[in-house]
């Protein structure tokens, strides 16, 4: 059996400032036939469970193309979308026939041009290929799952982990779901429940609290006879689109009622603990002193509202202030993402002081230039490798990245935004966690993952941000109403049907 393994994965973010480009699509992240198998065969991705799966039932997996992007950002550009789905396309099309494609998506992107954009590439799969060949794809849990996705898929297969830590299971979930249904073991019937919701994600974590217990609940019922899969997704908070909510994702094996029973018992049980997922705030120069008064170490502080892995441009200097307005005694690590200031810091070379001004690039009016003084302790590629649970394996560039001292407070200056969900953003330029007082790091929840178990403390700051878990002050203009938390309606099923 010939398999085509495919994707395109970014996720966008309707507020942020920065539109989705080629800036976050770099080095090594838009990879082409065997390329696939060198750089992503060996990781705990959803490529790297795919193609286990498939050695062990002796599958031709054909590799054509898949582009993930280094963080989130605003939409995707027509032009930037456009020629990645095309490029995708002709491969698929030079390289077949298949008897099934398997896709690794997200799920919650965004075209300037196309709201449901994971719709768009679904659609055009299934002309290229046609109706009769089955194809599946992965979606991270905070997909915006529609109508057009499911029905234009074979099957879709989301996380089950927030932290997601199990990106490579579910690549093996997605392929040995296709296998079964090429074998003519398994005939797909999915049913989908939207609702009329978003949630921040800095609570929405499947290791405690009211997702967990949803996800214990849906991998309970996954587990009944006739049910061949189960996702429920949280979705991505900041898309401020007409059609947008978390789900339920019921896939059973030909059996629609039973779908549809075990869909409308977990939507319920999703909806019925809405209120549950308020996120407690610090504010960021209270949790910066309680972090600098504790003889234990390191504190991590997140500044969730900046994190370039929800689409945020990465270069609030919101936290850069507040430390150094604090004057910290002990070693303290943040970073920023501000390309013009590597220039500088680069041309001025190791070991100068260097007077310039920082951050709040993007035109975020939420942020402001910070004027400082530091001296230049490193200079690096910005390459580094993840270790922690999650991307395990896989490659992340910053671009050129510079160390510079600013008294005690080491600032992490890096071209390119990219997920800050592993320590090894610092260690990789000798910045040891354990050495230091406060560790900044800009994620609402996946950082947990690895960061956790180092931490003495973990505190989420409140600071303004496109990213920021306060849903109610953003500029929400599209979403359809009634919408929780911008408004509370009683009943779930007061969702229209998404076309």
């Amino acid at each position: 059996m010939r398999i085509a393994l495919a994707g395109l994965v970014q996720e966008s973010n309707s507020f942020s400032p920065v539109p989705g480009s080629w800036l976050h699509f770099g080095p090594g992240q838009v990879l082409r036939g065997q390329e696939l198998f060198d750089q992503l065969g060996a990781t705990r991705s959803e490529v790297g469970g795919v193609l286990d799966v498939a050695r062990s039932l002796a599958l031709d997996v054909v590799p054509v193309l898949v582009a993930s992007a280094s963080a989130s950002a605003g939409p995707l550009r027509s032009d930037v979308f456009a020629t990645l789905l095309g490029d995708l396309r002709a491969r698929l099309r030079d390289a077949a026939p298949f008897d099934g494609v398997l896709l690794v998506l997200h799920g919650a992107m965004v075209a300037e041009d196309d709201d449901d954009a994971t719709g768009e590439i679904l659609c055009a799969v299934r002309t290229d290929v046609g109706r009769s060949v089955p194809v599946v794809a992965t979606l991270d849990l905070h997909a915006n799952v529609t109508s057009r996705m499911v029905d234009q898929a074979t099957a879709l297969v989301g996380y089950h982990t927030a932290p997601h830590i199990d990106m490579y299971e579910t690549g093996q979930r997605a392929m040995a779901l296709l296998h079964r249904v090429l074998r003519g073991k398994a005939r797909p019937i999915s049913t989908l429940r939207r609702l009329p919701m978003l949630l921040p994600a800095e609570n929405g974590r499947t290791t405690e609290g009211p997702y967990a217990e949803v996800m214990e609940q849906a991998l309970m019922l996954a587990q009944q006879p006739g049910v061949l899969d189960i996702s429920v997704f949280s979705v991505q908070p900041w898309l401020d689109l007409h059609d947008v909510g978390c789900s339920v994702l019921v896939v059973t094996n030909g059996d629609p009622t039973l779908a549809d029973r075990l869909a409308d018992e977990l939507a319920h049980s999703f909806w019925q603990r809405r209120h549950a997922f308020g996120v407690s705030l610090v504010p960021a120069a209270e949790a910066i002193r309680a972090a600098l008064a504790s003889d234990r170490r390191p504190w991590v502080l997140a500044d969730s509202a900046d994190a370039p892995s929800s689409g945020a441009p990465g270069d609030s200097t919101v936290m850069l202030e507040r430390l150094l307005a604090a004057a910290p005694l002990q070693p303290c690590y943040l970073n920023i993402v501000d390309a013009a200031a590597v220039d500088t810091l680069v041309s001025a070379g190791v070991g100068c002081d260097v007077s310039l001004t920082v951050g709040a690039t993007s035109g975020c009016p939420l942020y402001r230039p910070v004027d400082l003084t530091g001296r230049v302790r490193l200079i690096a590629g910005g390459d580094f490798i993840n270790r922690g649970p999650g991307f395990q394996g896989r490659t992340t560039r910053m671009g050129r990245t510079v160390v510079l001292d600013i008294g005690q407070a080491a600032l992490v200056v890096m071209e390119r935004p990219v997920i800050q969900w592993d320590p090894e953003l610092y260690r990789s330029l000798g910045l040891e966690l354990r050495a230091a007082q406060i560790v900044v790091v800009k994620s609402p929840a996946a950082f947990r993952a690895a960061y956790g178990p180092v931490a003495a403390e973990v505190m989420v700051v409140d600071a303004p941000g496109v990213c920021s878990p306060d849903l109610r002050a953003l500029p929400y203009k599209k979403v359809r109403r009634p919408l929780y938390p911008l408004d509370d309606p009683s009943d779930w099923r007061s969702a229209p049907p998404c076309p």
